[in-house]
């Protein structure tokens, strides 16, 4: 008898002492359709054709009211428009050269009263080779309000062969007239709001393809006077590190993934090496003293996502695509993966410092955490599918796998306040996507 009560305390003890799953990851089919709850299933609650004028929509974002978006077209305009109905609020042209068949004003972000956004603006629009910097623009009529100056490259390698700083304005104009390209060029890559508003956190990148594809800078701004505050550049940790190559990176950094805790005032991003890394301004302040790129601190590493893949020689490599942060700043999600298939999703406690899931392969590309039991998952390929998912039930709440339900997964938009999701569906429709019943808030 006492063996037996004995044996069974060990039972109760082990049960308690077991950490039950804070979240969980529904599995997710590459190929078919994908089973949702439909107890909890978001619908489509409307089809909006926006009046813009038949033109392509590039990016889409909620405007903080909840009855309006901004739109941005492949013809280089700007919308607002009504979600009510899809009518014109206004329009304005942000004319730049196209540098590429599907190209448009990307908008990055709109400030949290909801007064402005921001975009980009191109020094001469009819020249291809010219800087994009990033811009301020009215919410109220779209017009720029803000232009800030366009950022140079700061990348000093040893291992480069070429060195791509700016080298002045005699040389500027001698490789213009030779036709020589301007390799010190940098474009905005993304933007966001931060410190409720007061700061702008911006990334740039090389707008040429190649080895200098490897410079990848952060610079945060102050917002009402365009000062700049701090920045930082991309630089591999020593733990993984080949310094035969640019910055320490044997692949191109194709994303740049970031975000900015508010909770913890740092800046967590991933890199092509597989790492999420986690700065404070120290961090970057020490970054930034330091010229050459092999000798810049790459900040402490937070977390690195393992592959579960048998077919993997290297299974710590995989290539962050996007970082998601909880409200609360608690918990962090990543998509990371080596391509063909091979993408995960990652779910990571910020303070047990303990991952919590990882998903099964699929196309796992884009994703936004709006709340602590819902994410948004747009695939990485143009041909991915789009997913919400309630990590705290382990379900798929919407599965674009149907024609009706085709959403692009590259094009949505997360309102910043309640339970919706804009999504570009075929023909330039935008569906809003929300849960069963009355709104409700995040």
């Amino acid at each position: 008898m006492r063996q037996y009560l004995l044996l069974l305390g060990i039972l109760v003890t082990t049960v308690w002492a077991s950490p039950t799953p804070e979240f969980k990851f529904p599995v997710v089919s590459r190929e078919g359709k994908n089973l949702v709850d439909p107890n909890s299933a978001w619908q489509i609650q409307s089809r909006i054709s926006p009046q813009i004028d038949g033109q392509n929509i590039f990016s889409i974002l909620h405007h903080p009211d909840g009855k309006s978006a901004i739109i941005g077209t492949t013809d280089f305009y700007i919308y607002r428009i009504s979600l009510l109905d899809g009518s014109l609020i206004w329009k304005i042209q942000a004319k730049m050269y196209y540098q590429k068949e599907f190209d448009g004003p990307k908008i990055f972000d709109v400030s949290p009263d909801g007064k402005t956004f921001l975009s980009f603006g191109q020094t001469d629009p009819n020249e291809q080779n010219s800087e994009r910097y990033l811009v301020i623009r009215s919410a109220d009529n779209g017009s720029i309000t803000k232009k800030f100056v366009p950022e140079f490259s700061f990348f000093y390698s040893i291992t480069a062969d070429i060195d791509y700083r700016f080298p002045g304005e005699e040389t500027k104009q001698n490789r213009k007239t030779a036709g020589l390209s301007p390799n010190w060029i940098l474009t905005i890559d993304n933007a966001k709001f931060i410190d409720a508003g007061k700061k702008i956190l911006v990334s740039y990148k090389h707008f040429m393809d190649g080895p200098h594809f490897y410079d990848r800078r952060l610079v945060v701004y102050e917002t009402t006077s365009g000062k700049k505050i701090n920045e930082f550049q991309l630089t591999s940790d020593p733990e993984s590190a080949d310094w035969t190559q640019p910055a320490g990176f044997e692949i191109a950094h194709h994303q740049f993934p970031f975000q900015h805790v508010n909770k913890r005032n740092t800046i967590i991003y991933g890199n092509a090496h597989g790492r999420i890394h986690e700065i404070n301004e120290s961090v970057m302040v020490q970054n930034n003293n330091v010229p050459i790129v092999e000798e810049k601190t790459a900040g402490p590493i937070l977390y690195t996502p393992l592959s579960s893949s048998d077919d993997l020689e290297t299974k710590d490599r995989q290539t962050i695509r996007s970082v998601a942060i909880t409200p609360d700043g608690k918990y962090l999600y990543c998509s990371a993966g080596i391509g063909g298939g091979y993408l995960q999703v990652y779910g990571f406690n910020l303070e047990t410092k303990k991952e919590i899931f990882r998903s099964s392969f699929f196309d796992a590309g884009e994703l936004v955490a709006p709340s602590n039991d819902i994410l948004v998952i747009g695939g990485f390929y143009s041909s991915g599918k789009f997913f919400i998912v309630d990590t705290k039930k382990g379900i798929l709440v919407f599965a674009s796998d149907d024609e009706d339900n085709y959403i692009n997964p590259h094009l949505f938009s997360v309102h910043p306040k309640q339970r919706e999701v804009l999504a570009l569906s075929t023909g330039n429709e935008v569906l809003i996507l929300r849960p069963k019943g009355a709104v409700t808030p995040w």
